[in-house]
């Protein structure tokens, strides 16, 4: 089985998928699940969705979401490997996006097709989702499946160690435009200088209470794009700027109480300004096309979630079943959980293979012999969750041991 899960692995590797490139890593993972025992479909957003069991009313509905699309592929010396060679070298397997989440993908594909003839007779159903476009904006595209699949529970396949996760910090992308006056620069105090604005209003951000979750950490606010006009300047004092900021936000706050940080903030740090500036603040919203053609389009802002209860605890007994940490955890990350627990309350973990610092750096990598407990581990949750039946060991989920060398 390893052999199995690693040569998937790299064979996803080896195609690009970059958002709204999907199409061939898809087709990729659709022909796997079929030839695993999975009915397999492909919405019109273009996920791939493949499920095992019959999905009776009453019964469980257990869906595991991987997202098969990457980042833009790197410019040419930004890794000292090839991003789609699929190296194996000291027991990492190398690649553009296996961490985030090829490799997750290859082993629930691998994990629940072991399983597939046990699954298929169960009066519930569990659907593995190849999902896209999460790296444009999480949950845009994911939804589409959810509205078809009705979810009971949700497992996201973003890396964690194999470890269990149980939530996250919410994620806003804000833009913030203030509006000045311009002047002649010999003259800047006829002006009123959108920059300097914008530095004090920095500054007072710094100052504003950051709420603290004891698992999730604290509110935090950075700014990550800046552009001010005129530019280039010809001694000209801007009058105006705009200022984009990434809100990691907890799980309590809402939209309008983000909103309103910033519009306080703005109101204390130009208080004894002779002309204040003016201030808009609102939500960024982003479109694009799927591989398919299907239009998303979405305001920035992923709701931070938090799981306990049944599900957790059901998911802890799995994993200490095949020996794999049962200790939750939470990710630094956001995710596709934004949708399904923050946005349609779907209670929701995560378990995934690689590291979460590895995603969106150059050498990018998973271990390999991670590849195997992943598989290990999605069928044990699957088993767990759809049947409400912790596997007593390994060999219950269907799953042999053995190595690998380089494919």
């Amino acid at each position: 089985m390893i052999d199995q899960v690693v040569s998937l692995a790299q064979r996803l590797v080896r195609i690009p998928s970059p958002s709204g490139q999907e199409r061939a890593a898809v087709e990729l993972l659709a022909g796997s699940m079929r030839a695993q025992g999975f009915a397999v479909r492909i919405d019109a957003a273009g996920n791939a969705i493949g499920t095992l069991g019959r999905g009776l009313p009453g019964h469980p509905r257990v869906v595991i979401d991987g997202h098969v699309d990457t980042i833009p592929p790197p410019a040419e010396g930004d890794w000292s490997r090839d991003p789609f060679g699929a190296e194996i070298l000291d027991g990492r397997l190398y690649g553009l996006g296996i961490c985030d989440q090829k490799a997750s993908l290859a082993a629930a594909v691998v994990g629940l097709g072991s399983m597939a003839q046990r699954f298929a007779a169960s009066p519930g159903m569990v659907s593995l989702v190849a999902s896209v476009s999460e790296e444009f904006m999480e949950g845009a595209a994911l939804a589409y499946a959810l509205d078809v699949l009705r979810p009971t529970c949700v497992v996201i396949t973003e890396p964690s160690e194999l470890k269990l996760m149980v939530g996250h910090r919410g994620r806003a992308k804000l833009q913030v435009e203030i509006v000045g006056r311009s002047a002649h620069a010999a003259r800047a105090t006829d002006g009123v200088n959108a920059a300097e604005a914008l530095a004090d209003l920095l500054v007072e951000l710094r100052r504003a209470p950051r709420p603290n979750h004891s698992r999730l950490g604290y509110r935090d606010i950075t700014c990550i794009d800046v552009v001010s006009s005129p530019f280039p300047s010809v001694s000209t004092v801007p009058g105006r700027v705009q200022a984009r900021f990434d809100v990691r936000f907890l799980p309590e706050d809402t939209e309008e109480e983000l909103l309103a940080l910033f519009s306080h903030a703005a109101a204390r740090a130009w208080k004894n300004w002779p002309r204040p500036p003016s201030l808009s603040v609102g939500t960024v919203e982003v479109s694009a096309l799927t591989y398919t053609g299907q239009e998303l389009a979405v305001r920035e802002i992923a709701p931070g979630w938090w799981t306990e209860g049944a599900l957790v605890d059901t998911a802890r007994a799995a994993l200490a079943s095949i020996g794999l940490s049962d200790t939750p955890g939470a990710y630094s990350i956001c995710t596709n959980g934004s949708l399904t627990a923050g946005g349609r309350g779907v209670p929701t973990i995560g378990f995934g293979v690689g590291e979460q610092h590895m995603a969106h750096r150059a050498d990018e990598y998973v271990h390999v012999d991670a590849l195997l407990d992943g598989a290990r581990g999605y069928a044990a949750l699957a088993a767990a969750l759809l049947e409400g039946q912790v596997p007593d060991n390994a060999r219950e989920c269907g799953i042999n041991t053995g190595t690998t060398e380089a494919h």
